[in-house]
């Protein structure tokens, strides 16, 4: 019984983790909007930013980008998306797989463990991809905007560290 529930809890663990990246990707605002060129970019979620994660794109606003670093990081952008879009295909496909294994007649853990290490690795394959991306922009800035990126960075980080768990969405600070 308890191989069971380890089994299950570790099914529970996969499905949450594979769950997230679906519905951050539906939450996100598309392209459109009326903005036009980077500032599209600035307000997309997986892939790009992540959602409420406050990741490089959103905190290029406000750094006075020239034109053609705009459209570089356009380019950029648009180089990425294909690439995250397999990664998130895939998946979703790992995800409709370990859900019909947890129904199956016959349940097979191999393949259940088989299927959580390759959604692991395709978990580790987006983020690696953000983060060069990220870098890939950040090459882009100068060095005024850069240090400016990271001040911004510093303010956003001392402004979370003195918020309660709860607090950052308005609920009650744990000391309540």
């Amino acid at each position: 019984m308890n191989k069971r529930k380890s089994i299950i809890g570790a099914f529970l663990l996969a499905s949450s983790i594979a769950l997230a990246v679906p519905l951050a990707a539906q939450a996100a605002p598309g392209m459109g909007g009326g903005k036009g060129g980077c500032e599209a970019f600035m307000h997309m979620g997986p892939g790009m930013d992540g959602p409420g994660r406050g990741g490089m794109m959103r905190m290029l606003k406000g750094l006075d980008l020239t034109e053609a670093q705009r459209d570089q990081i356009f380019e950029l952008k648009h180089a990425e998306m294909p690439k995250m879009r397999e990664q998130m295909k895939l998946m979703r496909d790992l995800k409709n797989q370990l859900r019909e294994a947890a129904i199956a007649e016959n349940y097979d853990a191999a393949r259940v463990k088989a299927l959580t290490e390759q959604q692991s690795v395709a978990m580790a394959t987006m983020m690696q991809s953000r983060i060069a991306g990220e870098r890939a922009v950040y090459e882009v800035l100068t060095p005024e905007q850069r240090k400016q990126l990271q001040e911004k960075r510093a303010w956003r980080g001392d402004k979370r560290e003195g918020m309660g768990r709860g607090k950052m969405r308005g609920g009650p600070s744990p000391d309540a």
